[in-house]
């Protein structure tokens, strides 16, 4: 060894933007000259510097060289301690080098800039803004985010309202901004509001300042442009009323006073009287022979027996009207036999007006869920259903072309090949309960399936207590499905809002944030009691193998 080194001092501390240094002393402790080269290495190289970085000594003197630290105020130079290493090379004597090594500390400091985009928000019923939070300090950060507006005159909707930030990056917040009172007409209405990004443990926040124009939702324009329609359709109908053509029908008039009916089709002659009804005896009207027979004697007597051809067989049984008699009445010729008055007509005339037909029976009400099935009415639960099996990366994922809210061919399909999967993952691989078909009829959308398909994705990381965030949406969804056993409107209601709570988060990535409270946690107690698990209400993988596998309150 033919040098002698020592730092002072070996450990340092120093605020980001300041500056520290320190001293490096080195002694040639060989026979010769020697020129030593002096070297930074470590995270510090970058914004450090070593004066000199040679030093040349003769044998038995010292040196000193100074080691400066200038961090700049950057998220880039992380807070903490940071080892590094001065190298010194002897020239002649290369085998002799050495690494003094130290340590500094750089303190942590807190920069916070945040922004609105767009900071004017317009809108008839509500208005929607980013919330951009960039952390430039160089520690990790909490941030709460809080819109307020000194008038209350308005609803705010912060999705999430707190981020987690590292150095350097940026976190984006949701505001949905939403007037308590619709405003119908007249101009627009200015609604000043403020958004307070606070960092956590500290009371100072960072206020961002904003408004929201609220227009009417008619406009001036659009009343006027009502008004004159409205004077158009009032005019109309006064027109309408006063020079509408008047229909009289003259026909009291026409019988009260006894007139002749006028013709209304032909020729414009009246019609000739109709031919008088037969006697009661068969005999023919007086002045007219009898068809197919002689005529009448002309002394009175009775008639010759075994006339000519028309002339009926007495033998035979028939009476005077019988159509083989001669006096009888003529059948295809001569006038009909009037019928009596008040008779109804005749069910073999062909003349009759024919019965409508019957009407066609009401169609059958569309069947309603839960459960749902090919068939049943749209539901937006069910439109739910298949953006989940959309999203899927595997072969029951729900191909393009199916019909929202309704179970098609291509949904049921898929419905059942996703049923299908989850069991027999759970019998083979022992990764859920795989008991969706102890409550499900397959290819049916029921409880059990929309409990495994919204516990799909839940870690238990994810749904600690206290915890923030989209997955205790879903895990709360899935247990409304697997406690209740039968739904009415309000439990409707609250499925249906899970469910668009759902597809916004498939369609547009938007996520509803929940808080795992202790409300969440007793509800978690009740379904790990209900499924046969120890009731905790923590939630852990035994009691997510039971929702993603359909176990359900039964």
């Amino acid at each position: 060894m033919t040098m002698w080194t020592s730092l002072d001092p070996a450990d340092l501390t120093v605020a980001p933007g300041a500056r520290t240094s320190a001293r490096l002393r080195v002694r040639n402790t060989g026979d010769t000259v020697e020129e030593y080269r002096l070297s930074l290495v470590g995270k510090p190289s970058g914004w450090s510097r070593v004066e000199p970085d040679v030093l040349r000594l003769y044998p038995g003197s010292e040196g000193t060289a100074e080691i400066s630290f200038a961090p700049p105020r950057s998220s880039d130079v992380e807070a903490g301690p940071v080892a590094y290493g001065i190298r010194v090379d002897p020239r002649e004597n290369s085998a002799a080098r050495d690494v003094v090594e130290g340590r500094l500390t750089v303190t942590p400091f807190t920069e916070v800039r945040a922004e609105l985009l767009p900071p004017a928000l317009l809108g008839r019923f509500r208005g929607r803004a980013r919330i951009a939070v960039d952390n430039l300090g160089n520690t990790p950060l909490t941030a709460s985010l809080v819109a307020r507006d000194e008038a209350n005159r308005l609803t705010f909707d912060v999705r999430p309202n707190a981020v987690q930030i590292a150095p350097g990056r940026a976190a984006f917040g949701e505001l949905e901004v939403r007037p308590q009172a619709v405003r119908w007409t007249g101009g627009e209405e200015s609604h000043r509001f403020t958004v307070a990004v606070r960092r956590a443990g500290d009371d100072t926040s960072l206020d961002l300042d904003a408004t929201f124009d609220q227009r009417p939702v008619f406009g001036n324009w659009l009343v006027v442009a009502g008004g004159l329609l409205m004077t158009a359709v009032i005019a109309f109908v006064v027109l309408w009323f006063n020079f509408s053509p008047k229909i009289v029908s003259a026909a009291k008039e026409i019988r009260a006073s006894g007139a002749p009916r006028p013709v209304p089709q032909g020729s414009g002659e009246a019609l000739p009287d109709a031919p008088p009804p037969p006697n009661d005896t068969g005999a023919p009207p007086p002045g007219e022979d009898a068809p197919g027979g002689p005529p009448p004697a002309s002394d009175g007597g009775p008639p010759p027996v075994g006339g000519d051809e028309g002339t009926g067989d007495n033998s035979g049984g028939g009476g005077p009207t019988d159509p083989g008699q001669g006096g009888g009445a003529p059948t295809g010729s001569g006038p009909e036999t009037a019928a009596p008055t008040g008779a109804g007509p005749d069910p073999g005339d062909g003349g009759n007006e024919q019965q409508p037909p019957p009407p066609p029976p009401p169609p059958a009400p569309q069947k309603t869920g839960p459960d749902w099935g090919t068939g049943y009415k749209a539901d937006i639960v069910v439109e739910f259903a298949q953006e989940r099996l959309a999203s899927l990366n595997n072969a029951c994922a729900l191909k393009p072309g199916w019909t929202r809210g309704v179970i098609d061919g291509p949904t049921r399909t898929s419905l059942i090949c996703y049923q299908d999967a989850v069991v027999r993952d759970g019998r083979e691989n022992g990764k859920n309960s795989a008991a969706i078909f102890d409550t499900d009829t397959r290819g049916m959308l029921g409880r059990a399936t929309l409990t495994s398909m919204w516990a799909q994705g839940i870690t238990p990381d994810s749904v600690k207590p206290g915890t923030t965030g989209w997955q205790t949406t879903k895990l709360m969804a899935g247990y409304w499905w697997a406690i209740n056993r039968g739904f009415d409107d309000g439990d409707m209601a609250r499925v249906r809002t899970d469910a668009q709570y759902g597809i916004d988060n498939f369609r547009t990535n938007r996520q509803k944030t929940s808080t795992y409270s202790t409300e969440v946690a007793a509800h978690i107690k009740q379904y790990q009691s209900a499924v046969g698990l120890p009731a905790t209400g923590t939630v852990d993988w035994p009691t997510l193998r039971k929702m993603v596998g359909g176990s359900v309150k039964k």
